[in-house]
């Protein structure tokens, strides 16, 4: 049975699909859902005793500030939109590889369930940096939905 879905988001135009279908399997199964969005350790604020990055911290640090506020702000933005829908909802922004905090998140929530997005990598990037999602599916615990780059989201990215 279904009793928690994780869903790991990034800000891409994806994401919101995302979000979509781990809500759509969450309300079919009566599943809490929590959102996970990782960052690069290099652009993570810790947050203070206030639950915010620090002040200082913000102003040497602009490019991490910008990261880790975008990050907060989508995060907050689906946890409220699926609580909206009547979808029990948390989520959170972490440091690190992106494959391994999904794979450590989903064992400590015991998830039933990951949700993910999946990219069309050029042959140099699956050499140099790896796709997430394989990683994830090679050593996932538990099944793994994987949604799928859009055609406009593919041809967008062919023109980078």
């Amino acid at each position: 049975m279904i009793h928690a879905i994780l869903l790991g988001i990034d800000g891409s135009d994806r994401s919101r699909r995302i979000v979509a279908v781990g809500a759509e399997l969450a309300r079919a199964t009566g599943a809490s859902v929590h959102l996970l969005c990782v960052v690069d350790p290099a652009y993570y604020l810790e947050e203070g005793p206030n639950g915010l990055p620090d002040t200082h911290d913000e102003i040497d640090y602009p490019a991490a500030a910008i990261e880790r506020e975008g990050a907060d702000q989508l995060v907050r933005q689906a946890v409220a939109d699926l609580q909206q829908q009547g979808t029990q909802a948390t989520g959170e922004v972490l440091p690190g590889e992106p494959a391994t905090v999904i794979l450590e998140k989903a064992a400590t929530l015991k998830s039933s369930l990951i949700v993910m997005g999946h990219r069309h990598l050029s042959w140099i990037e699956r050499h140099t940096s790896g796709s997430v999602c394989h990683k994830v599916l090679e050593h996932a615990l538990t099944p793994v939905v994987v949604v799928p780059s859009t055609d406009q989201e593919q041809h967008s990215r062919e023109g980078e």
